[in-house]
């Protein structure tokens, strides 16, 4: 048994002498049989969430009417969820109602996929009641019985399945892919966030190629935002290596030059994604910098993050992987600059109005980004001294 589940071990152990059942769950158990790092260690349990209550000193109370409470114990915290059968799904992803059970297999049911359904006793024994070792072995990703129920349940399974194909390399089974294929305008009923969580991790796996071929031959991908028309440039934007990226801002300006979407559409395509401010921002400059030349003032401009972002990119299109020489000479060029920002000139705006003895104005802007492009490109250097000089042989502009 790994450290993590060892760890663990002594909240299930409370929960079992206190009477009840008690075992680690879901994505923890796939991973420790697959030999993969693990996450987040999850419990499933027969006892109701105020006994879970009792039982622990510090817990909270992250969704009781759904059967959830955080256990706190040392330095972890675990989701800690009482077994439960649910009603008849509103919008497709919620239950009307919840049921508390004491049946194991019967909580397990209810999960999306069977490599996701799989339950450890507290000895290390895996329970698997729906052949998910089974479908391990033979890297298949396959619902819990009939697909179309479990995607009428919670429409995100669907996506949710293609992200697993991608992060495990694994194929969706012939009947599971039907599905999908069948029921995907379903996935208009999830909201945005949901989805980008799920397409941006789809996006990151190992085997984000066949994913993303799986959302064009299904057909998922017209229900992703500002996907309808991009048929043909996603099948080339499949090709693209996305999980050598490291951020969302790479991520995301990988996606618009890949989807050949220009400048002016890139705020609305990325807004409808929900994305926050920030990273909407720093992936179109990124996208602008790309195929730039890569000369004084662009670098400038860029800034070095930006710069080696829209570098990375630019290398991955090509080769499929990353020069990290190249990186380092482009790195190396942008830190030799003889100015990062406006704020590193020798001069102000104050000295330039004692020098020139003119009121303040438009002028005194302009004035300042002309030394800034003279010092970037290396035709002036920039000590105060040299460029009063240079401004006094050069007149007022």
């Amino acid at each position: 048994m790994e450290k993590v589940f060892i760890k663990a071990l002594p909240v299930l152990r409370i929960l079992i002498e206190a009477g009840h059942q008690a075992y680690f769950v879901g994505g923890a158990v796939r991973d420790s049989y697959m030999k993969r790092t693990i996450g987040d260690v999850d419990i499933a349990t027969d006892a109701a969430p105020d006994q879970v209550e009792r039982l622990f000193q510090r817990t909270v109370d992250v969704g009781k009417e759904h059967g959830t409470i955080i256990v706190l114990w040392d330095d972890e915290t675990y989701e800690v969820t009482t077994f439960r059968t649910e009603s008849d799904y509103v919008d497709f992803r919620r239950p009307s109602e919840v049921q508390f059970i004491s049946s194991l297999e019967e909580d397990l049911k209810r999960r999306d996929l069977t490599i996701n359904a799989m339950a450890m006793t507290a000895d290390g024994k895996v329970l698997d009641y729906f052949g998910g070792k089974k479908d391990i072995d033979q890297k298949v990703i396959r619902t819990v019985g009939k697909p179309e129920d479990r995607f009428q349940e919670d429409a995100l399974r669907m996506l949710r399945a293609v992200r697993f194909m991608s992060q495990l390399g694994f194929t969706l089974s012939p009947e599971t892919e039907e599905a999908i294929a069948k029921e995907k305008s379903l996935l208009s009923h999830v909201s945005v966030e949901r989805k980008t969580i799920e397409f941006e991790k789809l996006l990151q796996g190992r085997a984000s190629r066949q994913a993303l071929q799986t959302l064009i031959q299904t057909r998922l991908y017209e229900e992703l935002p500002g996907f309808y028309h991009k048929r043909k440039n996603l099948i080339s934007t499949s090709e693209f290596p996305f999980f050598s990226l490291t951020s969302r801002e790479e991520l995301w300006a990988a996606l618009l030059i890949n989807l050949d979407i220009v400048l002016k559409d890139a705020p609305l395509f990325l807004k409808a994604w929900k994305l926050p401010g920030k990273v909407i921002k720093e992936a179109i400059h990124i996208a602008d910098t790309f195929g730039q030349s890569l000369d004084a003032m662009t670098m400038y401009r860029a800034g070095e993050k930006a710069l080696l972002s829209a570098a990375k990119i630019s290398q991955l299109r090509q080769n499929e992987k990353l020069d990290e020489k190249k990186l380092k000479d482009i790195q190396y060029a942008y830190q030799n600059l003889p100015i990062k920002s406006l704020k590193d000139l020798d001069i102000t705006g104050k000295d330039l109005l004692a020098l020139r003895n003119r009121p303040a104005g438009k002028w005194v802007s302009e004035e300042l980004q002309r030394i800034e492009q003279a010092v970037v490109t290396g035709k002036l250097s920039n000590q105060k001294k040299h460029i009063e000089e240079w401004l006094k042989t050069c007149g007022q502009h």
